[in-house]
């Protein structure tokens, strides 16, 4: 892979007033200038022109919440950038090497700062890491990494039916939920806003990092491994990858329709203003996979009342723990799957494999697990109801008994078998 060495920092600002917005474009600038001297810059896209200060200084006194201004600085290999629109503030740096180790403390601290003024999220993380992780273009990856490499790479379909890198299988990917950004890299910074989504505590005790730090009475960052110039070292790609299992990123969201396909290490539960979330550990209360855990951490946070509760237990998973819905009456267990299988180049048949497997394939004593009939129900884009691959999975799946598949409206279901039947209901959901 060929490198840059570039270092990436970013930090999201949100809610600024005025005063907020010219004080922190203020901050940006001086920032930028301690860093390196500015010789070109770009406003709003316009054609690049010669760096001046009389300028900047004219469009940060002028600039109110709501404007809408992109501005980008550069010299050499170095670049900084922000971008304003309804109060909310984005700033980047992509700076050398050399850069970065002459003045990495002034960057830390810069950044531990501005994340207490209305910080929302922040990461300083190698450019390197950033662009392996999250280009999915196979034509822009060539810029840094071998073809040959390319092609042993997950790939999915993006909305223009184009053949991409899946980079939802990276643990350095940048996801979106509910407006917060998600990822894993060498240095990630969270506030108190992420308790919407996430409880802090599962932040501040997180296993297998450098550190966990607090900077400021609601602001945190996690720093993954000593030096971020050695990210590609198996062992930091296996930290990096650990700390995304164990935040549980790849339980909240995905964009390539079918996840991720891995056991998870936490699960979440919402409801209009609680989260719930099971951990799962093993002997040694290590992370470990949900089918092997042994030691459980249940988390309850209520948001509008500001209630934590925190539970821990030994013992194993029952039934509810994988069909945690019961038709007491109709006794029956049930569990639901949103999937969309436009994106895989399969069809989705890797993921129906791997779920169907993940409900059918456990093991538990509990007695109602036996006596109830379980129900898998899983809802899909409605033009894919009729191409659900059922020959191609009992041909790949042949260790499973399936019963004949049915047909109605709106719905196919079949019933497997291997030690426990499991009905698979299959339904489409309507376009909105």
């Amino acid at each position: 892979m060929k490198l840059t060495n570039k270092m990436f920092i970013t930090v999201q600002y949100i809610n600024l007033n005025d005063q907020m917005i010219k004080r922190h474009l203020q901050d940006w600038l001086v920032f930028v200038r301690l860093l390196y001297q500015p010789q070109q810059m770009i406003v709003n896209h316009e054609e690049m022109q010669s760096f001046s200060l009389k300028r900047v200084h004219q469009l940060l006194s002028q600039l109110t919440e709501q404007e809408d201004l992109e501005f980008i600085v550069k010299e050499g290999p170095n670049e900084s950038y922000f971008h304003l629109v309804d109060g909310n503030l984005l700033e980047k740096h992509l700076v050398s090497q050399e850069i970065f180790l002459k003045n990495k403390q002034i960057i830390l601290n810069y950044v531990d700062v501005k994340m207490k003024e209305r910080g929302l999220f922040g990461y300083i993380r190698n450019y390197d890491e950033y662009l392996y992780h999250n280009t999915d273009d196979i034509k822009m990856r060539q810029v840094f990494q071998p073809l040959a490499e390319i092609e042993k790479l997950p790939k999915i379909r993006n909305k223009e039916n184009k053949t991409v890198v899946d980079c939802n299988q990276f643990a350095g990917y940048d996801i979106f939920y509910r407006g917060f950004c998600l990822t894993s890299c060498w240095r990630v910074y969270f506030t108190a806003r992420y308790h919407k989504i996430i409880p802090l505590a599962v932040v501040e005790e997180v296993q297998q990092v450098e550190q966990v730090t607090k900077t400021a009475e609601d602001v945190w960052f996690v720093e993954l491994y000593k030096d971020p110039y050695r990210w590609q070292e198996d062992l930091n790609l296996g930290y990096q990858r650990l700390f995304r299992d164990q935040m549980g990123i790849d339980q909240l969201a995905w964009d390539n329709g079918v996840g991720i396909l891995r056991e998870p290490l936490i699960e979440y539960a919402y409801t209009e203003n609680v989260i719930q979330t099971v951990q799962y550990q093993n002997d040694r209360l290590q992370p470990t996979p949900k089918k092997e855990a042994t030691h459980f951490v249940t988390r309850v946070y209520d948001i509008v009342h500001d209630n934590y509760q925190e539970r821990r237990v030994k013992g194993v998973l029952n039934a509810q723990a994988y069909f945690p819905w019961i038709d007491e009456q109709g006794m029956k267990m049930m569990n639901y799957l949103v999937l969309n299988p436009q994106y895989s180049l399969d069809e989705g048949l890797c993921a129906y494999e791997f779920y169907l497997r993940n409900y059918l394939e456990i093991n538990i004593t509990d007695d109602r697990y036996h006596e109830y009939l379980a129900i898998l129900n899983i809802y899909l884009p409605d033009d894919f109801l009729t191409k659900v691959p059922y020959k191609i999975l009992k041909e790949r799946m042949q260790d499973i008994h399936f019963t004949r598949l049915k047909k109605r409206k709106q719905r196919v279901y079949f019933d497997m078998k291997k030690k426990k039947i499991i009905c698979v209901s299959i339904l489409y959901h309507f376009r909105q």
